[in-house]
């Protein structure tokens, strides 16, 4: 792997004031009780990746208005950035520090076209995507630009690989057909999605196609006796279907994904599961993931270690704004098994 994340440092942003996480895996999963910070870490990573691309390519928007409304709609970047600053206290910048100070990010308080995600460099703040660099925060649109070349255009080209599946993503189904079923067509890729909505969610299924329904055309499942949009599919087979169509098409450096487990059978999240592994292997890809669910951490731990994928597990924790994270090996998980204790609730004891 040539680029991958082993420690994440964050300072002012939504409910931590700072907070460090370190030891990170090919294979990592994120748990805690609500409200620890488990979704923050994923949404700092994904905004992180605005230093190289702006907009996401999925979705449509802006990245950074994205996380700004994802939670409840409300606002934009313009209008309500603040929310993301710990106590929306704007005056310094939010922080993301990745690989124990190897590159630090920083997010200004600054309007949209200001671009105000930065990587700190000893030559300035520099925008990745086009090489401007700026001597402070106060200069972000008037700046130098430099060349990207060598390890920044590696950093660049990784960023841009970031990929955030979440619900909302999910329940928009037509957004994740534009962006991926013509390059996943292309290839063929389709046949592998089939196989694996064939072994658990749906025995009959066929093919993959798109077709107009009403005034609209949709991708539809296709088995030996109809033909079934996306949309009206099972929600873990159409949970399976949308984020493996996305990840393939997408060829990501890091998938960033928020409760994977969400209406998913045992049996269905385990077949979800080995393909999303087997992709991220075949892809040298890391994932990052926040999870609920004692069984998703169990089949993880089982298949990362069938498919010789690095694997650890996170418990996180926040109080006063203080993130911190215990580090679980499944030697560890299975000793608090045997004592009856579900790591889940560890903040009980």
């Amino acid at each position: 792997m040539k680029m991958m994340i082993r420690s994440i440092r964050l300072e002012r942003f939504r409910g931590v004031q700072e907070g460090f996480i370190d030891d990170l895996r090919q294979v990592t999963l994120l748990i805690g009780r609500n409200g620890s910070g488990k979704s923050s870490i994923l949404e700092a990573l994904y905004m992180m990746s605005a230093c190289s691309s702006p907009i996401d390519d999925v979705r449509g928007i802006n990245k950074l208005d994205y996380v700004v409304n994802r939670r409840g709609s409300r606002g934009s970047w313009d209008d309500a950035r603040n929310i993301l600053w710990y106590t929306l206290d704007t005056s310094s910048p939010i922080i993301i520090e990745l690989n124990e100070g190897r590159y630090t990010f920083q997010i200004f308080d600054a309007p949209l076209g200001h671009r105000p995600v930065r990587l700190k460099t000893p030559r300035g703040l520099i925008e990745l995507k086009v090489g401007h660099c700026a001597e402070s925060p106060h200069k972000l649109t008037l700046g130098l630009i430099i060349d990207i070349k060598g390890e920044l255009a590696e950093l660049r080209d990784y960023l841009r690989g970031f990929l955030f599946i979440d619900r909302q993503l999910l329940s928009r189904p037509e957004n994740v057909e534009k962006f991926s079923w013509s390059k996943v067509a292309a290839r063929r890729l389709d046949k592998q999605i089939i196989s694996m909505i064939r072994e658990e969610f749906e025995v009959d299924a066929e093919s993959l196609t798109y077709i107009p329904i009403g005034n609209k055309y949709c991708l539809a499942l296709q088995t030996s006796e109809t033909t079934t949009r996306v949309d009206d599919l099972g929600d873990g087979a159409r949970i399976a279907l949308l984020s493996s169509l996305l990840i393939l098409a997408y060829r990501p450096t890091l998938v960033l994904i928020e409760e994977p487990e969400l209406h998913m059978h045992p049996a269905g999240l385990y077949t979800y599961m080995k393909f999303l592994l087997k992709l991220m292997k075949q892809f040298n890809a890391q994932l990052i993931a926040s999870t609920h669910s004692i069984e998703l951490v169990q089949i993880t731990e089982a298949l990362a270690k069938e498919l010789n994928l690095d694997f650890t597990v996170k418990f996180i924790e926040r109080e006063k704004g203080i993130l911190k994270a215990r580090s679980f090996s499944p030697d560890d998980i299975e000793m608090l098994r045997k004592l009856g204790i579900d790591p889940r609730l560890l903040h009980k004891f």
